[in-house]
This record gives structure tokens, sequence and C-alpha cells, in this order.
């Protein structure tokens, strides 16, 4: 999980500033609030995108989906998919989530 946050935070400019700089110091914020502005950000590049009058019907459902892919994840992650919409919950090796 640090390497992923380690990347998240290093390439992707999808967290704000005091998120990453928090990840790279080794004292990451709770995962509730990365995954909160994920959501965020994948909220605002559908928006972007629905909003411009250029952008094609392919690339509005490319957006639909990495919307909907980002709230999927994000109940996965917070382990409350399987509550929600009777998705079973994915579990590492040891059995932590």
């Amino acid at each position: 999980m640090t390497k992923i946050l380690s990347q998240l935070a290093r390439n992707t400019g999808l967290l704000p500033e005091n998120l990453s700089a928090a990840i790279m110091t080794g004292d990451p914020p709770p995962l509730e609030e990365i995954v909160l502005h994920l959501v965020i950000a994948a909220s605002d590049g559908c928006a972007v995108v629905l909003g411009a009058a250029e952008s094609s019907k392919p690339e509005r459902c490319v957006a639909h989906l990495g919307l909907a892919a980002a709230f999927l994840g994000a109940l996965a992650v917070l382990g409350d998919a399987e509550k929600q919409c009777g998705v079973p919950i994915a579990t590492l090796q040891g059995g932590e989530r």
C-alpha cells in the first residue's frame, strides 16, 4: 500500500499538495480522506468533459465510466461495497482489508 500511495502522491496530481506531502513524509492521512479527493478529482474531470461542447459522445461515455469506477472503487476501499451493493470486499493475505 505504501508504494501505491507514494506513486499517487508523486506522479498523478490528483491529490492536494498537503496530502501528497504528508504521504511523501511517511505520515499518510486517513484512507477516507485520500479516497474523497480521488472521487472529487474524478468528478471534476467528468464535469470538464461533459461541459465541453466539443467533446464527443465516446469521450462523454468514458468520463461517465471513470466517475462510476471512482465511486465503486471508493466503496470497495472503504469497505462499504458489500453493504451497499453486494460486492465482496477484497482482502489482502493475512486477512487485512
